[in-house]
């Protein structure tokens, strides 16, 4: 989603009103969500050097810092209970703003 806002932004031009993405070349922080493709059933956040895995189908996420463990080998979710709570409400929001999107168009 970010990438042709990033190229419009390296040639200088605004990317339209309703493209979602941003310019990866924005200095400031920000969350970033991704998702699998749909049969694996996985989403996801980084934020920082934290990521949140999430599994759609039995619920579970598990969280790691990249910073100390780039190979996600570690998971802090039980150590880091209320991160874990804060970023799946976060996720699970972007998830139903997405699916909102979707259906939209379909819905008239």
């Amino acid at each position: 989603l970010d990438t042709a806002p990033a190229i419009l932004d390296l040639l200088g031009l605004e990317p339209p009103p309703e493209w979602q993405g941003r310019s990866l070349l924005e200095p400031e922080p920000r969350i970033a969500f991704f998702f699998t493709d749909y049969s694996l059933g996985l989403l996801g956040l980084r934020d920082g050097p934290w990521k949140l895995i999430h599994e759609t189908d039995s619920g579970r996420s598990r969280l790691f810092d990249l910073s100390r463990d780039p190979r996600e080998e570690e998971d802090l979710a039980v150590r880091y209970p209320e991160r874990v709570q804060a970023y799946r409400d976060r996720l699970l929001a972007w998830l139903a703003a997405q699916v909102g999107r979707i259906r939209r168009p379909f819905s008239r």
